[in-house]
């Protein structure tokens, strides 16, 4: 009796305190249910979320790679010339590499991701102008490669391989198919002058490739005349071959029997030091370096090889590169009625990066019934006009901003929620792990 009154005492409320509580299993399991309900809800909305995510990169990366271009060639349009021939001219796409950004070492995903970059938005920005204007002719100024001087074998190739790819570079074999492509070379394609006098091979694989370095071809009724200019200042077989071949062009000491745009890599030149309203940085002082006719080094021809070429081809127009921005400069010519203007175009480099925020490229209107006068104006043979293609740092500030949207996202809740508990257990399991070890 004793014992049965002292279990039931032991049951009873006492004065301190109420009766502990029991959780029956049918609780426990409705608040089972209700955590999984929770669980199932904040992933539904994180899958919902992920959805958002790649729809929202979806479209800021159809903006940035393929509106962009198409809204930066629609701000721009063709010079209008009856009975004329398109030519679109390009500078300096100059396909970075591992020379170009020396951080970055051969063969790293960082140094091929940037690769991919440079030649994406290059061949957008080609494709967009083609589809567009159509041109009849693409003129292109030099400096193809980021560093085509310094490779050879499999890695020249490569590189050569890219260029095509970017450009439709089509062929049979070795020989061009785009007889409509004409290029003079760079700096970057076969060195200065006197890499080309001490390694001839290098100028004589970039000509196997992409036809003479010294050429008059007729585009419409005007005589195109490229120059290797890269070998003018210096001396031995290429440089003589170059000034031979100018001097057949002089003929006698009147015109041209055409009319002629001379197309040069190094600019002529520029003691004004004025480029006119297109420029978006300083003028380059101009800096030569080497011995006199060992040049390893140039932003410009000497005056000397300048005057001289001048004199010899006579041109209506000058174009040139190198110098990845624009300018735009008049010189003086003497000629029998005393001296002559002649503009000359440099156009800036045609990749984004390569130090010009604002690529570019030249659109050309030639006409086709220039004939054999070459007493016209530059006005009545060719209209130009310069283009710009799309900031690539607006477009990359508008990737920056998407990106850090989507880690403020992902920090929040519901994903921040899911996260927390994943960082905390992970951080737990590193205790445990740490001490055993102690």
């Amino acid at each position: 009796m004793g014992a049965t009154v002292r279990r039931r005492t032991g049951r009873r409320r006492d004065d301190e305190g109420a009766m502990p509580s029991t959780t029956t299993g049918v609780e426990r399991a409705r608040g089972g249910a209700t955590a999984q309900r929770d669980r199932m809800s904040r992933r539904s909305v994180v899958v919902r979320m992920v959805r958002w995510f790649v729809v929202m990169w979806a479209i800021v990366l159809t903006w940035g790679e393929y509106v962009e271009h198409a809204r930066a060639q629609k701000q721009c349009n063709w010079p209008e010339m009856a009975h004329s021939t398109r030519v679109m001219v390009i500078a300096d796409p100059q396909l970075v590499d591992e020379y170009t950004y020396k951080a970055l070492k051969k063969d790293s995903l960082s140094l091929a991701f940037v690769e991919a970059i440079c030649d994406a938005y290059v061949r957008r920005a080609f494709v967009a102008a083609k589809k567009r204007f159509a041109p009849d002719h693409y003129v292109f100024l030099g400096d193809l490669f980021g560093q085509g001087a310094r490779r050879d074998g499999p890695d020249w190739d490569r590189n050569r391989a890219r260029v095509d790819a970017v450009f439709d570079w089509t062929r049979d074999g070795v020989v061009s198919t785009n007889a409509n492509y004409h290029t003079i070379p760079g700096n970057h394609d076969i060195g200065y002058s006197e890499v080309v006098r001490n390694h001839p091979r290098i100028l004589d694989r970039h000509e196997e490739w992409y036809g003479a370095s010294n050429y008059v071809e007729r585009i419409g009724g005007v005589d195109f005349v490229g120059i290797n200019a890269m070998v003018l200042d210096g001396h031995g077989e290429s440089a003589n071959a170059t000034w031979a071949f100018i001097d057949t062009l002089g003929g006698g000491k009147g015109k041209p029997s055409r009319p002629r745009v001379l197309l040069t890599h190094l600019p002529l030149p520029n003691p004004s030091q004025q480029c006119g309203p297109n420029r978006n940085s300083g003028v380059i002082p101009g800096r030569y370096r080497g011995r006199p006719k060992e040049v390893v080094y140039q932003d410009y021809l000497t005056k000397e090889s300048a005057n001289r070429m001048l004199t010899a081809i006579k041109p209506h127009l000058i174009l040139s590169g190198h110098d990845h921005d624009q300018c735009e400069v008049t010189h003086k010519v003497a000629s029998q009625d005393g001296e002559t203007d002649v503009t000359e175009i440099t156009v800036g480099t045609f990749s984004a990066l390569n130090g010009n925020a604002e690529p570019s490229y030249l659109m050309l209107s030639v006409s086709n019934d220039a004939g054999a006068n070459s007493d016209r104006r530059l006005e009545d043979l060719i209209k130009y006009k310069l283009c710009f293609l799309p900031n690539i740092r607006e477009v990359v500030k508008k990737y920056i901003y998407m990106f850090s949207f989507c880690i403020l996202a992902c920090l929040a809740p519901p994903f921040g929620e899911l996260i927390k508990p994943s960082v905390e257990a992970h951080k737990v399991r590193l205790v445990i792990l740490r001490l055993r070890y102690v």
